[in-house]
Formats: structure tokens, sequence, C-alpha cells
């Protein structure tokens, strides 16, 4: 994929969407530090992100992924806390910030003890998104978080998602194929085709002042109402 320039700015909501393919994932692991362009260079606010400084910008970093990528073998509890753990936080300061994200995200209390198995999705899906703010990141990224859940149980997921995202202020890159969820979630939306971006703004602007044809063709085909 080829972006020439491309900023994720503080403290709003940014979506990437497009077709399977479009190169949005991509995108999004490239800013994670996953993946290492070809050429040249990202940055994490003024820092740049190398192989020699990515693990130290990570725990600035909060990443989810679809399917939660929990660690089956550990109870919720100790998946929301490990890089707390790892990174040498007191007992006493890991266990305030789970209280306090047990709260935000209205976890069960008595769920912590059991394993992801014994978690609903949306429930495992929860505590992904715990694990993800346990060090209190600077960004948060999603990869299709929702994806994989019941209609029923992600239009709730939607809901508390943008709530959090409301109540903490953060900056947030999230990679969805859905426009509607897209509208519901973004303060702006990056529309990818082929490896490039297409449009960037308000979905009032994607609806209202296509840049391309291609733009007005996938709104068409998503049929969400303007």
């Amino acid at each position: 994929m080829r972006v020439d320039r491309f900023t994720a700015r503080r403290q709003q909501t940014l979506v990437l969407i497009g077709a399977s393919g479009s190169g949005k994932s991509t995108l999004l692991r490239l800013m994670v530090g996953l993946i290492t362009p070809d050429t040249g260079t990202l940055h994490f606010g003024k820092d740049p992100i190398t192989p020699a400084t990515i693990q130290a910008l990570r725990r600035r970093m909060g990443y989810v992924i679809q399917e939660g990528g929990l660690f089956p073998h550990l109870t919720a509890a100790a998946n929301i806390t490990l890089m707390a753990r790892h990174v040498g936080w007191p007992p006493a300061k890991v266990e305030d910030r789970l209280r306090e994200l047990v709260a935000l995200t209205e976890f069960p209390p008595d769920g912590l003890d059991r394993l992801p198995r014994e978690l609903s999705g949306g429930q495992r899906q929860r505590v992904s998104l715990m694990r993800a703010l346990m060090l209190d990141p600077d960004v948060l990224f999603l990869d299709e978080p929702l994806g994989a859940l019941d209609p029923m149980i992600r239009a709730t997921l939607q809901e508390e998602l943008r709530t959090i995202f409301r109540v903490l202020n953060k900056t947030v890159v999230m990679v969805t194929h859905d426009l509607g969820e897209a509208r519901y979630f973004a303060d702006e939306i990056v529309l990818l085709h082929e490896g490039r971006i297409v449009q960037r703004g308000t979905f009032e602007d994607l609806a209202g002042s296509p840049a391309t044809p291609y733009v007005t063709q996938f709104l068409q085909a998503q049929a969400v109402p303007a």
C-alpha cells in the first residue's frame, strides 16, 4: 500500500474503513509497529517508531484485535493485568487499576477468576479492552473489535464503547468494514481502496461531497441512510 501522509489527531476517534484487502488493517499494524514500512517514516508524537523504540512506545499504546487475543490458560484478571505485572507495578496499584477498569466496562467482578472459554463473547471482548487500557495508554487501537459478535451483543457493546471513549477522552483509531459502525463512532472516517486513502472526513463529507465515484459506490453498497 502507499500512503503519502497520514496523521491521527489527539483526542479524536478516527475510523479506518474499506473493503477487504483495502489496506485498513495493514495501516493500523504499521501504526502499532507490528510491521515496518518499506519506505518512509512513522512517528508516535515526536518519537520515531523504529525497531529500537517500539517496545517502549507500545507501553503508550493499547491494542484490541477482533477475537480478543486472550491467553486461554490465564484467568480474565491475569490477562488484564499481564503487562502491568510485567513492567513491575506494585500489587496494590495493579488491583486499584483493575477495579477502575471493571467499573468502567461494567464487567461482572465474579468473572475475573474465569478462563476465557468460560466467558461470553461480549465478556471476552471487555477483558481484551481492559487489558489494552491497563497501562492507561495515550492511544487505543482497535482492529474489527466487534466483528465476530452476535448482532445483539454487538449493538450493546457499541453503545458501551462509545461511552467509554467519551469518558476517557483518548485518541482512538479503529478499523471496521461496517460503514454504519464507522458513522456511529467516528469523529473522522478514512476510506481506503487498493492501498490508498480515497477520502477523509465526516460521514456527511463522504455522503455529500464524494471525492471519487468509488466513494459513492461504497456508500451505496453499504446502504447506510444519509
